[in-house]
């Protein structure tokens, strides 16, 4: 059986469909079999990357389109679940996933939503072992990401210790239907950009898996 790895979020605009489209690739990179499902029926933000541009290095999916048969050689299915889902479908999920991921900035707005989220999470002992919060959307300058996650950690919290920084290359790549590792441009710093954010995804890759 896959590793099954959901994103999921009640709060739009955390950057969850950029995180479950770029972990794909990162598995997918590091030589595991990836699949990305998209729940999201209403948005479908991941169906739409992989057909704006040349075609992502792994199979992208309608729930309708998933059949034991395909997923039986992958190594990992990361899911992009449905924006702001109900705390049923949240319950079920977590008898699903092996990885419950809840990306979150570090604004107080964010963090506060996202502590109410895991306290959910929370309330059954299972589900709590299995979920973790990413945060994203980082600054690269200061310390506002590791405060946060101290912070969260301090409130019993399990965060990755990875960072998510923010770079335009993430923007860009949903633009062109790429990841940002593929992102075009020239000079020195663009390069140092994509590098930077293709490294945080990596490097979070390697933690979850």
């Amino acid at each position: 059986m896959p590793h099954i790895i959901a994103v999921t979020s009640e709060k739009g605009g955390v950057g969850k469909s950029t995180l479950s489209v770029h972990l794909a690739g990162a598995f997918q990179e590091r030589g595991l079999s990836a699949v990305l499902i998209d729940e999201d029926g209403r948005v479908g933000s991941a169906l739409r990357w992989a057909a704006r541009g040349p075609g992502l290095p792994f199979v992208v999916l309608e729930p309708e389109q998933v059949k034991p048969r395909k997923l039986a050689q992958a190594d990992v299915v990361v899911i992009d679940t449905e924006g702001r889902p109900k705390r049923k479908e949240l319950r079920i999920l977590g008898e699903r996933a092996d990885v419950i991921l809840v990306p979150s900035g570090v604004s107080t707005l964010e963090l506060d939503a996202t502590a109410e989220l895991m306290a959910f999470f929370h309330e059954d002992p299972q589900t709590r072992r299995r979920t973790r919060v990413v945060l994203g959307r980082v600054p690269p300058v200061g310390r506002a990401g590791e405060v946060a996650r101290e912070d969260l950690r301090e409130s019993g919290v399990t965060v990755c210790n990875t960072l998510v920084r923010s770079y335009a290359a993430y923007v860009r790549a949903a633009e062109l239907g790429v990841l940002c590792r593929d992102v075009p441009g020239r000079g020195a710093e663009h390069l140092r950009h994509t590098q930077q954010a293709w490294a945080d995804i990596v490097t979070l890759s390697r933690e979850l898996l």
